[in-house]
């Protein structure tokens, strides 16, 4: 019984093949934005920066993490995660019309 190959060892795999010939290039590339660049694990990272929140009425506030705004306002990470730098606001409940980002450090 053979183990199934990761993703992670598919893209090393690839690598290596695309060097080789170029066809697998596409392949390697979809897989390497994939795995780098990929919302669920982002997100993670997120948790610990700051957030900036606009509301509708013109007030800003910044909060030292994702966290935070959970605790705080009440928000869930789903609701953040999917609204954060992404200049579109949420669409429903009390926070509609909010636009969440995340700040760097030095931002603060």
């Amino acid at each position: 019984m053979e183990a199934k190959e990761t993703e992670l060892e598919r893209l090393e795999r690839l690598a290596y093949l695309k060097d080789e010939d170029p066809k697998y290039h596409d392949e390697w590339e979809r897989l390497r934005d994939k795995l780098w660049k990929n919302k669920e694990t982002d997100k993670y990272k997120r948790k610990k920066k700051p957030v900036w929140i606009f509301f509708p009425n013109g007030e800003r506030q910044t909060f030292k993490s994702v966290n935070e705004v959970r605790n705080v306002l009440g928000i869930s990470d789903h609701t953040i995660n999917e609204y954060i730098d992404t200049d579109i606001p949420i669409k429903q409940r009390k926070f509609k019309g909010c636009y969440f980002y995340s700040l760097a450090k030095e931002d603060e």
